[in-house]
This record gives C-alpha cells, sequence and structure tokens, in this order.
C-alpha cells in the first residue's frame, strides 16, 4: 500500500521521551498505548463464500457469507467473528466435510447452488459495533469442520466499501464502488476473522448495475446480464489474507492483454483510456523484470488494476487485483512532469510477492510487506535508468522521507506498540525498511541477495512470515549470519549520524587515514551501533580497489595501506548506510572525482560537489561542478545536486544553474526550484522569468507549478517583492490563474500560497465560497483552506468570520483528501479556538484512513499547544513591556514632580 505520494506531512512532537522502550523516542502518539498482541483463535477459517448485493442507489451492500472452519481445541462451543457495524439477520451452522469439496477431484466444487441445499441450525448470536459472537447448537471436537452461514446487510458503510457517486462529495466524474481492506477494513463489508495470519480462499459472486466493469480476485468464472443488473462469479483458488480480500466496479472501461499465458487487465475511467497501452504495456514488462529479479513467477492466476476516484491512499495491492487512485492520470502536460504511476504500478505489483504471498503474521512485522515493495520501486529505476539513478532514488525518496520523520519521532521498525495498526505505516515501515534492505543487498553482494530471498520466497509461499523467517532463510542459504544487522537496524530505532574525514597520512604517503565518528544520540535506548561498509580507492591509473570495514567505535580511526599513487577516497560509495552522513576529503580528490569521466561515479562527484561548497568554493572548482553537470547523463544526480547547490550553496548556485539548460521532464521541476532558492543580486529579474514560466503552456504542468512556488519563495526572501507594485502583480497572477483553471487543480493550489502569503483581508470572503465546494478538486479545498488560515493569522480579530468555514471539518469523514489537511491548516491559523476542533478531530471514530490521520493529528495538536502557548508568552512579553513603558513613564513623571514641588514651595512661601 502507497500512503499518498509515499508519506503525508509529519508534525514535530513536543511530548517527552518515552523512558520505557528501547529505541522509542516520541512513539506512539498517544502515550497510554500499551503493546498489542494478536487474539487466541480456537478455530479458523479455511475458504469464504460471499454472496452479494449491491444496491448502489440507497448505498447498500447485502450479504450472505459462507464461511468454513476448522476447530483448533475440544469442545468449542463460543467464539466471536470479526463484523464492524454490520447488520446481522441470521447466523447458522452445518457439519461440514472438507475433503469433499476442496479435494480437487472432478465435480467436487462447491457453488452457490450446493452451499443453499445444506440444512442449517440456527445458532444463537449477539452482534456488537464490531464483534459477531456466535454459540453454535453443538460443541465441536478438535480438528472437525463446520460453516457457518451469515445474513448480513451495510447501509452507507464508514469504511471497508467505499460508495462513490459522481459530482456529490467529491469531484469524481463517474459512479463506482471500491473495498479497502488493509488494515482491519475487511469486516466492515464481510464478517471474517480478521487475521493476516488467516489465509483464506474465495469465492465472491456479485450483482451490480448491469452498464458497469468489475474485477475482483482470482478469475472471472462467470458473467451474466440479469434484468438491470449484471451478475459475475470470482473465484480465488490460492489462499490468501482477509484484509486483501477485494471488489472494485463502476463505470469504467475494461482492457486485457496476456503475459506467460495470463491475463493482465486494467480498469480505468473512459476519460482516461488512451492510456491503456502504455499501462499494460508498463505492467507487463514490470511483471517480467520483477519475476526474473528474484527468480520466482508472478504467483497468482492473474493480474488486474484498477484506477478509481476518491481511493483514500495511493494504491493497495489486493491480491491479484492492486486498486489505485486515478490521480496519476492525466494528460500529457500532467504525466510528463511525474513518475509516481510508474512508481505507484512498481510498488503495488511488488506486494503480489511481498505481502500477498508472503504476509506478515502481525501488523508489527508490516515491514516485511512494505519494506520490499518500496525497495522495489528503486530496484525498478535502477532497471530503466541505470545503477547510478538507483542510488539517487534511494536517497531522495527513501533516506529523506525516512530522515523528515525522524525528526518527530524514531522507533524500531519491529513494533508492537501503536495506538492503531496504521500507525506504524509510516517511513520507518516503509523508507527506512527498503534502505535496510538495500544494505543489506550490497554487504551480502547482489547475487547471494537475491538467491537468499528467492530461498525465503519458495520457503514460505502462501504462508504468513515473521521478521526470524526472514533472518533463517538468509542464513540457510547463505551461511551468513543477518543478526548483527538486524539487531542495528530492525529491532532498535534510530539511524547513525557520521562524520567522516579522509585524509592522507602525515607519517607515511602510501597510507590514506580514514576517522569515523558517530555523532548519533548515545544512551542506554540508543546504544552505539556496529555496522561494516565500504571505502573504496581509487589510483591514478584508473584501477580501483573496496575495502569493507567494521565499525564498531565512537571514534574509528582506519588506516589504509596505497598500492600505488591515489586518486581519491571515499566512504560508503553506494551511500547504502542507513545514515546522515558528511564526509570531508582533501581537495585534490574532490577535483579528481570531478575530472573523472566515468559515468558510474556520479554519487562519488555529488559528494565531491557538497564537499566543496562545505570548504573548498574557489572559483575553479565551481567550474569543475558545473562542467560535471552539463554533461551527466543521470537526471537524478542532477536533480540532487542543483538542490544541493541551492541548500548548501546558494550564493554560488545561480551563477552555475543559469549556465545550465535543463529540459528533461523529470528533472525540469527540481531545477526550478533551485533557481528560485538562490541568492540573487537582483530579485525583480528571476521573478520576471519565473512568471513567463508559470503561463507557458509549453511547460509540463509540474514545472509551471514549481515556478509559482518559486515565486511565493521569492517573496518570502526578498522584501521588494512585498512592496505594493509586485504584491499587485503576484495577486493578480494568483486571481488569474485560480480562474483558467489547471489538470487536477496542481496549479490553483500553487496560485493559493501566494494568495496566502501575500492576500490582505479583502481575501476572506473570496476564500470562503470557494472552500464550501466539495466537487472541485481537493487541491482546490486544500489551498483555498490554507490561504483563509494563514490571512486570517495576519487579521485575528477576523477570527470570527473564518471558523465556521475551518471548523466544519472537524467531524466529517469525506471528503477525505481534505478532512486531512485540517490539522495543518488549524496551526496555520494561530488561533486558539480550534483546540476543541482537535479534541474532537483525535477523538473521532477511527474509519479507513483515519486509523492513520488520528495519532498524525495527536503529533500537529502537540505542535498546535506548543505554538499556541508561544504566542500566549509573546502576548505576555508585550504586556510587560508596555508595564515597563508606563513605570517608566511614571517614574519620569515622579521626577518632574520632585523638581516641581520644591518650586511651588519656594512660591508659596
Amino acid at each position: 500500500m502507497i500512503i499518498g505520494s509515499h508519506l503525508e506531512k509529519i508534525f514535530n512532537s513536543n511530548e517527552e521521551k518515552s523512558e520505557n522502550s528501547y529505541g522509542l523516542k516520541h512513539f506512539p502518539a498517544n502515550k497510554v498505548t500499551k503493546l498489542n498482541y494478536d487474539s487466541n483463535r480456537p478455530l479458523e477459517q479455511r475458504h469464504i463464500h460471499l454472496n452479494l448485493d449491491i444496491d448502489f442507489k440507497n448505498n447498500t451492500l447485502h450479504g450472505i457469507a459462507y464461511i468454513i472452519f476448522q476447530t483448533k481445541i475440544e469442545q468449542i462451543e463460543k467464539f466471536f467473528l470479526d463484523a464492524n457495524e454490520l447488520n446481522i439477520f441470521q447466523a447458522a451452522y452445518a457439519p461440514f466435510n472438507f475433503e469433499d469439496y476442496f479435494s480437487g477431484k472432478k465435480n467436487s466444487e462447491l457453488s452457490l447452488k450446493k452451499l443453499e441445499k445444506i440444512q442449517y441450525k440456527e445458532c444463537s448470536y449477539e452482534s456488537t459495533s464490531d464483534k459477531l459472537h456466535i454459540t453454535l447448537p453443538v460443541k465441536l471436537k478438535s480438528n472437525q469442520y463446520f460453516i457457518l452461514k451469515v445474513k448480513y446487510n451495510t447501509i452507507e458503510p464508514n469504511a471497508g466499501m467505499y460508495f462513490i457517486h459522481k459530482q456529490t462529495k467529491s469531484h469524481a466524474k463517474y459512479n463506482c464502488i471500491w473495498t479497502q481492506g488493509q488494515d482491519t477494513d475487511a469486516s466492515f463489508w464481510f464478517p471474517c476473522q480478521n487475521d493476516p495470519r488467516l489465509k483464506v480462499t474465495t469465492d465472491l459472486e456479485v450483482t451490480f448495475p448491469k452498464d458497469w466493469n468489475a474485477l475482483s480476485n482470482g478469475v472471472k468464472v462467470t458473467e451474466k446480464i440479469e434484468g438491470n443488473k449484471k451478475y459475475q462469479h470470482w473465484k480465488m483458488n490460492k489462499a490468501n489474507s482477509p484484509y486483501l480480500v477485494a471488489l472494485v466496479a463502476g463505470e469504467l472501461e475494461l482492457y486485457s492483454d496476456i503475459w506467460r499465458k495470463k491475463e493482465v487487465a486494467i480498469l480505468i475511467p473512459q476519460e482516461h483510456k488512451k492510456q491503456k497501452e502504455v499501462i499494460l504495456n508498463e505492467t507487463k514488462e514490470m511483471l517480467e523484470f520483477y519475476s526474473n529479479y528474484w527468480d520466482y513467477e508472478f504467483p497468482w492466476e492473474k493480474y488486474g488494476q484498477a484506477f478509481i476516484a476518491d481511493f483514500i491512499y495511493g494504491g493497495m495491492e489486493n491480491t491479484s487485483i492492486t486498486i489505485n487512485t486515478d490521480e496519476v492520470l492525466g494528460p500529457v502536460h500532467f504525466s510528463l512532469g511525474t513518475d509516481f504511476r510508474s512508481i505507484l504500478i512498481m510498488h503495488e505489483m511488488a506486494h503480489q510477492w511481498f505481502g500477498d504471498l508472503l504476509t506478515c503474521k502481525s501488523w508489527s512485522q508490516g515491514w516485511l510487506n512494505e519494506g520490499f515493495a518500496t525497495q522495489s520501486e528503486m530496484l525498478w529505476d535502477e532497471f530503466k535508468n541505470g545503477k547510478v539513478s538507483g542510488i539517487f532514488y534511494a536517497r531522495d525518496h527513501l533516506l529523506s522521507g525516512y530522515l523528515q520523520e525522524a525528526k518527530s519521532y524514531l522507533r524500531p521498525i519491529v513494533c508492537s506498540q501503536y495506538e492503531y495498526p496504521a500507525e506504524i505505516f509510516d517511513a520507518h515501515l516503509y523508507q527506512k525498511a527498503a534502505l535496510f534492505l538495500n544494505y543489506l543487498r550490497d554487504i551480502m553482494g547482489e547475487k547471494v541477495f537475491q538467491k537468499s530471498i528467492n530461498h525465503y520466497l519458495n520457503k514460505n509461499a502462501f504462508k504468513a512470515v515473521e521478521t526470524l523467517d526472514l533472518m533463517n532463510a538468509i542464513q540457510e542459504c547463505s551461511g551468513i549470519n543477518p543478526a548483527p544487522y538486524f539487531d542495528n537496524f530492525i529491532f532498535r530505532g534510530g539511524h547513525l549520524i557520521l562524520d567522516v574525514h579522509i585524509s592522507m597520512s602525515e607519517l607515511n604517503a602510501n597510507f590514506v587515514e580514514i576517522k569515523v565518528e558517530q555523532k548519533q544520540e548515545i544512551s542506554k535506548e540508543f546504544p552505539l551501533f556496529s555496522f561494516e561498509t565500504y571505502i573504496v580507492i581509487y589510483y591514478t591509473d584508473g584501477s580501483s580497489e573496496e575495502i569493507k570495514v567494521y565499525v564498531d567505535e565512537k571514534i574509528k580511526k582506519i588506516i589504509l595501506p596505497l598500492k600505488q599513487k591515489i586518486s581519491f577516497c571515499i566512504f560508503d560509495p553506494r551511500s547504502t548506510l542507513i545514515s546522515e552522513t558528511e564526509q570531508k576529503i582533501p581537495e585534490i580528490h574532490c577535483r579528481n572525482i570531478l575530472k573523472n569521466n566515468d559515468s558510474r561515479l556520479a554519487y562519488l562527484k555529488y559528494i565531491a560537489t557538497k564537499c566543496i561548497l562545505a570548504h573548498f568554493p574557489s572559483r575553479e572548482n565551481l567550474k569543475y561542478i558545473l562542467d560535471w553537470l552539463k554533461i551527466e547523463p543521470s537526471f537524478r544526480a542532477r536533480e540532487s545536486t542543483y538542490c544541493l547547490l541551492a541548500d548548501k550553496g546558494s550564493q554560488y548556485a545561480y551563477d552555475l544553474l543559469i549556465q545550465i539548460e535543463e529540459r528533461h521532464s523529470l528533472c525540469r521541476a527540481a531545477y526550478l526550484t533551485a533557481l528560485a532558492k538562490c541568492y540573487h543580486e537582483q530579485p525583480s529579474k528571476i521573478f520576471e522569468q519565473l512568471v513567463k514560466l508559470s503561463q507557458n503552456e509549453k511547460e509540463s504542468l509540474h514545472a509551471q507549478r514549481a515556478a509559482l512556488l518559486g515565486i511565493n519563495q521569492l517573496s518570502k526572501n526578498y522584501c521588494l517583492l512585498r512592496k505594493e507594485e509586485y504584491r499587485k502583480k503576484i495577486l493578480k497572477l494568483a486571481d488569474e490563474i485560480i480562474e483558467e483553471g489547471s489538470f487536477h487543480g496542481l496549479l490553483e493550489n500553487a496560485a493559493f500560497s501566494l494568495i496566502a502569503e501575500l492576500g490582505n483581508s479583502k481575501y476572506i470572503a473570496k476564500l470562503i465560497p470557494i472552500t464550501e465546494e466539495f466537487v472541485q478538486h481537493w487541491r482546490i479545498n486544500t489551498g483555498a483552506l490554507m490561504a483563509l488560515a494563514q490571512i486570517v493569522s495576519r487579521y485575528p480579530e477576523l477570527r470570527s468570520e473564518v471558523r465556521p468555514a475551518l471548523n466544519r471539518f472537524a467531524k466529517i469523514y469525506f471528503p477525505t483528501r481534505v478532512v486531512m489537511t485540517m490539522p495543518q491548516v488549524w496551526i496555520a491559523s494561530q488561533d486558539p479556538w480550534y483546540e476543541n476542533a482537535f479534541y474532537q478531530y483525535v477523538n473521532r471514530k477511527n474509519y479507513g484512513l483515519f486509523s492513520f490521520l488520528i495519532p498524525l493529528a495527536r503529533r500537529s495538536l502537540a505542535q498546535f499547544a506548543k505554538n499556541i502557548e508561544k504566542e500566549a508568552i509573546g502576548e505576555k512579553l508585550v504586556e510587560i513591556v508596555e508595564l515597563k513603558e508606563k513605570l517608566a513613564n511614571l517614574e519620569k513623571e515622579i521626577k518632574e514632580l520632585k523638581l516641581i514641588l520644591p518650586l511651588k514651595e519656594k512660591q508659596n512661601s
């Protein structure tokens, strides 16, 4: 599963550090949270047969679930199922001979007709808001099979199944329904043991409006039209976890192709059907690549993907039927500037192996699903763009995301302490876990790593797994004891912060010295790291050697002999350590790296550039950087270096960047962002350039958006652009863009950021109606809401006018993408009144995405309280200053009176 564009913004926490957990800091958000353990299961589900009817007009699902169980203990009579907010009408029992129907023999399949003919005995039951408690009419022995029939419905479900009506609660342009089971929402649309350990085979028979198309798990057995309804029967012959059972149906176009004799299908909105061939071809190429990489063929009978409206995540890897957001689809000028569609497709496809074929036993082990899927993004990037590109993808998309979250909190990757399972679906579970797998690949060697993971797949196929299973597979296959690696990076929190100094030995020129210092917090909770990595030495004759080193001290000095004259030396040359690393290398090494024509050394050139900006920023050295960037083939290397120049060398960056003509569609936005962030002697000049670019329709939408955000950055940095002349120009530009509109609200959202920065109180009346319109794209709503909040923070006397618009979302759930931004909006308003809105937000029921958003909002609430506290302190300081001024005036008046009184006394005498 992908949340948003990998992860949403995390806010800094103001909570105290935990003293009771190894490697936990400011986690979980709710400090009263206890350890989570899986339920006991005295019996286990083996097969689920669902007979469903979708009443779309009334947002209702009618269902009958036939669930086959196997008992595990003696004398079982009572048990429960997960059944969240389901209306239960019947629960009935019948004994069942499993072998009669699941032996694989001819005519042994269990059909709906056979299920309906079975003689059932009524069960007594009690239904609560989340459980169905069953009392069987008989007591059963261990290892007995039986079937439970449950008749139910759900009306306007709050999670599990979503009814999307076009142009009602959102900008959706077509009607559809879709399901979302992860992590614990499957039981909102069918009763089950909602436990990832308990894998089942499934049959799903469903009716829905006849003009719709649909996809579900497994293969479609039957389809027919019955009056105004279409009937389909989907069969899943291989076991998978209940949260992966899925259905998607709607006013969508269905297309299919064949890969290795297996169907590859997509459901796609009609307006985007021209993209079907691109997506199908890319999907087949990815299936081929990933099957070959692990030497393990795609394990399911078909692979389907649906791109649908209002999906609450980026994508979800339901077995053989991934559901993706349709937000990744769009016209050419939208698609050119982003590769998120490809990343999303690859990530969710990888889950078909890691997550579906092998599934985490508990959510605390969820990194075994998400870590491999996130690593697949980097592997795909390497496959398409080369190893160098993969290094920068890992740094810019994985490491940076994890490090941003680490500013808020730290936790072990394997962690059982959380408020809801979704709380740990964070950058630790995704990005840090993927970085760990990349580190393992580097240390073990790629071939050994691939062979070990192939063994892991074969040994545990169709099973639920935990971290120990992966460790055992690695040791069995390679002979390598993985425990030190897992102890350092999986079972404890935190990461390395390294200061690396490379120099020639002062005692002997035939040696190079590397000093490695661990700078991160070291304590009982966060002990010193012990780790392996590589040091690469290049010689002047073009030869090189790579040495594996072991670091187990706070300050480690490594002295290496040189075979001949050295050209340069680099620590961790593929950037696989999970670390914030600063390397200082000799100036001559920096120059030698940048002058080297080997395109495989792009990351080393990035390190040399970083070192030059920090220590040796001469004109000559800056010229070496420019010469390299002009010919560097990797767009990701260029993109990363543009950001580096703007962040670390702002005073030099503009003169370098204007000499580069960056046209790569995936790099253009980063280039423009870097240009705007540079130091400018003439900010008006770059302002005019960015205005033209923002209006240039030949640019991709993402480049135009970057230009608008660049203008916003300039207006923050230079008072010239806040003068009335420029302020009017900028606001006129923003108004025109909002009026004209753009695909998915990309440009409007950026335009609202300009209004937020420079708009006056007159904009409040304009913005409020925009925030109340829900059939437009959510980016327009969120942009307008944030602008409203930031403007009113400058006009606190108008807070009462804005509060109804900003408080509207404290309790509601839809539109989800708008509601999820509200904690940030309330913080931006700087209005203490929204404290109650925060409490309403965090105390709501954790439906769907809110299992993730509620803990996030708790952190936002801490930041909100901190900001309000600062504001209150500021107000008190102002009062103190005012009192001091009054006191000074009184003292002055007293002194004057003291001078006047003696004179008056003399006059009176």
